[in-house]
């Protein structure tokens, strides 16, 4: 191989995909017309709880345009089941339209189908939905109020799941604490709010009995599996597509109870139907995200070592449990990594869903782990606080270094660089850090320096879901290779890409192993009847699985072409070096055979194979993760500078120092830390979905659902280690998530730091550092 040969994995090479998506050619949900196509729109409570006395029709009598109308009655028996297997777990299932009673407002209660959008959302504005309302559950505590009625008939109250882990003797660190420290910690109910809302467009042809969808999902293969248990059809007779996506977030990474409707809506009526949201749509009735309030309980030694910690953990889940992940997912993650990258020996957390009449939780970015961490961290800085401790002092005390390490609870991380990370934040900061200690004479301006140090299980396996006993069972990423004569590639993958740059990110992988260019490679996906079963894109496994896939089976190929080489050249297969589009002779390298050439002879002049060998150049792989995960680890850091008597923020500077193992390509990890981060100053500052005490929602638009702006964003600086794991194929860890993971800790600290009170909640809007910030403000 030529010395000089550019290797691809790690390269900052510009994303392929781009070139559709920022010329307007990249087709979307809302971009698929079909001839005789009707349009859905659904009909919504406007109760929270209540039961349906009538749906009155009479008013569609006087439109001059066919219309069609379907409620829960027509599609009684068909749900969304979502049930982790638990004892202790109470069992729901969401109806596909509501029957009997509503539980949110937002609920879909009828489907109104016209041929013209704008129709279709017209007639639905004449439905009346008649309701006699019922007692509201509005909050955690009326959700374990045992007095108040529950939501489902059969239950015993509206905790739908209350569990405990633990690990190590919490006793004996309780007695041995020289100090012991108690907080509680909530964090606000917010939307994911993609660019592109959701959509599901569906059509049966009745010629070959095939059902194909369109859905803007993450997970098309899932949604098939769902929709064919559903309405029992055989899953090779339906197709799933996911086109190109206008962002995920796991927002869409669940399956809907309007994916199986509009199917069984265009089986129905026998022409397709399409159904798009609305952003009002998005923000009542998708899914919302967070919710939790965390009371932690940590011993501490009187030299400054975290001995224990004791966790009680709960989550609003709202009406419904959403597939696959279920409402037990969200405290459970909590839960479960609440023990972090420090290393004590005793714990105890128990966690409960509660049901209230709000829109389902789901998953989103960071899933649990955002809030995890806020109460993570906080309590970390308010410890050294009540220890009179440098809060990096304190966590290079107690923060994890030797590797492998099997924490508290027996999951095991591998190498990372826990302590490392925090050392280079330590020196990257130290300028801010005098700032702000000079700050503090002022009772007009303050400055805040603010640290998160984190970890982030990733690119989980089959026996970490096993453990969960969720439907969702296995977390495996199927790739298929393929050259063709001409020597290009074309890899058909079972994850789905919404903005991470996973074509480009596949191509170097693939080129690497085959020697070609990245360039010469095309990567498909999302379309379940090109690619092979895999479970989508969700929970950081992109880079480390779908990434491991692709390269082992380009190796499979690789290795054919070198036996073919070898052939033709007269020598032994380790003699051969794939690179440059060419197979070289290692002891030779003006001895070589263009790889167009070795493809042709595998697909076309098969003549010219080796004695025995089978023609193509074709191979598959599943890449399963770890037992328990790939663990990257970051710190992030935030300067904050208050303007005391307004409570106006400006967030001066946000720091990343991330380990996501071998880094595949750095503009994508450095975009998708950037972008990350981006969402996490949203949890941090403003995104806040607010309901009354009657379950009405009251921050239906941009107009009062506030979202960060350019202007809100500082620089965000990105450094990296790099430890590869050995747990992938790639060495590589997940990403995509932990940007959103540190910065409402982060931020929480340095509003904590600026004025020296202690930060509860978000988010930390004007109006609550306002608040925070009484007490240095003049008495008026």
């Amino acid at each position: 191989m030529k010395a000089d040969s550019p290797k691809h994995i790690g390269a900052r090479i510009q994303r392929f995909e781009d070139v559709r998506l920022l010329s307007g050619a990249a087709r979307y949900i809302d971009d698929i017309r079909l001839p005789g196509m009707l349009h859905c729109t659904f009909a919504r409570a406007h109760t929270a709880h209540g039961t349906i006395l009538e749906i009155d029709t009479s008013g569609l009598a006087d439109l001059d345009y066919p219309t069609w109308v379907f409620t829960g009655k027509d599609t009684a028996g068909l749900s969304m089941k979502a049930h982790q297997d638990y004892p202790e777990m109470q069992y729901s299932e969401q109806p596909l339209l509501a029957e009997g009673k509503v539980r949110f407002v937002g609920e879909a209660v009828a489907a109104v189908l016209a041929e013209d959008a704008y129709k279709s959302e017209d007639a639905a504005e004449q439905l009346f939905i008649d309701c006699d309302p019922l007692p509201v559950v509005g909050t955690m505590a009326q959700a374990r109020d045992a007095s108040l009625p529950p939501l489902f008939d059969g239950w015993h109250s509206n905790v739908i799941v209350q569990r405990q882990m633990k690990g190590g003797d919490l006793e004996a660190a309780k007695a041995a604490a020289a100090h012991i420290i108690k907080r509680t910690y909530r964090n606000q109910r917010q939307a994911g709010v993609p660019m592109e809302g959701r959509g599901v467009v569906a059509h049966y042809n009745n010629a070959d009995r095939v059902l194909t969808v369109w859905s803007s999902t993450q997970m098309p293969h899932l949604v098939r599996t769902y929709i064919s248990e559903e309405l029992d059809l055989p899953e090779s007779r339906i197709r799933v597509v996911a086109p190109d996506v206008g962002g995920g977030f796991g927002v869409k990474g669940q399956v809907f109870g309007d994916e199986v409707l509009i199917a069984w809506l265009a089986m129905k009526t026998g022409r397709p139907v399409k159904w798009i949201e609305d952003r009002r749509e998005h923000l009542i009735a998708s899914i919302h995200a967070r919710d939790h309030e965390h009371t932690l309980e940590a011993y501490v030694s009187a030299d400054g070592r975290l001995l224990g910690l004791k966790a009680d953990i709960s989550v609003d889940n709202g009406a419904y449990s959403t597939y696959p992940f279920t409402s037990a997912g969200e405290p459970g993650m909590v839960g479960k990594v609440l023990p972090g990258p420090y290393d004590f020996q005793a714990y105890e957390a128990t966690f409960r869903a509660l049901a209230t009449n709000k829109c389902s939780i789901g998953t989103y970015r960071g899933v649990a782990r955002p809030s995890a961490v806020f109460s993570q961290e906080r309590l970390m800085d308010d410890i050294a606080a009540e220890l009179g401790l440098d809060p990096f002092e304190f966590r290079l005390k107690n923060i994890i270094r030797e590797f492998p390490y099997k924490n508290v609870l027996g999951f095991t991380y591998d190498p990372g660089s826990y302590a490392e990370s925090l050392e280079l934040m330590q020196t990257l900061l130290a300028d801010d850090v005098a700032a702000a200690k000079a700050s503090h004479a002022s009772d007009t301006t303050r400055v805040g320096v603010g640290i998160a140090c984190f970890i982030e299980q990733t690119a989980h396996g089959t026996p970490d879901f096993t453990r969960r006993r969720t439907p969702i069972e296995t977390g495996y990423i199927a790739a298929r290779v393929e050259m063709a004569p001409d020597g290009t590639v074309t890899i058909d993958l079972g994850l789905q890409n919404h903005g991470q740059g996973l074509e480009t990110t596949m191509a170097q992988v693939a080129a690497d192993a085959l020697g070609v260019l990245p360039s010469s490679v095309y990567v498909r996906h999302g379309d379940t009847l090109t690619t092979p079963y895999s479970v989508g894109t969700w929970g950081s496994r992109g880079g480390a699985l779908g990434g491991g896939a692709v390269h082992v089976a380009s190796l499979k190929i690789a290795e054919k072409l070198k036996a073919i080489a070898a052939h033709l050249m007269q020598t032994t297969p380790d003699e051969i070096e794939l690179a440059d589009g060419q197979a070289y002779m290692r002891s030779a390298e003006d001895r070589f055979i263009p790889i167009s050439k070795l493809a042709r002879a595998a697909l076309r002049n098969v003549d010219q194979l080796p004695p025995g060998m089978l023609p193509g150049l074709e191979a598959e792989q599943r890449q399963d993760g770890p037992r328990d995960g790939t663990y990257a680890n970051a710190v992030h850091a935030a300067v904050v500078e208050i303007d005391v008597p307004t409570g106006k923020m400006q967030l001066k500077r946000f720091v990343v120092v991330e380990d996501c193992g071998t880094i595949l390509n750095p503009l994508v990890v450095d975009g998708q830390v950037r972008g990350g981060v981006v969402q996490g100053i949203g949890s941090a500052m403003f995104e806040h979905f607010v309901y009354d005490e009657e379950c009405q929602p009251l921050t239906t638009s941009f107009a009062d659902y506030l979202m960060p702006l350019a202007p809100e964003i500082p620089n965000i600086e990105v450094h990296h280690f790099e430890t590869p794991t050995p747990l992938t194929p790639l060495g590589a860890k997940g990403l995509g998530e932990g940007g959103a993971i540190g910065p409402a800790a982060a931020i929480g600290n340095a509003v904590a730091n600026a004025l020296g009170v202690e930060v509860r909640e978000t988010p930390l809007n004007a109006n609550a550092i306002w608040h925070l910030s009484a007490h240095l403000r003049p008495a008026e």
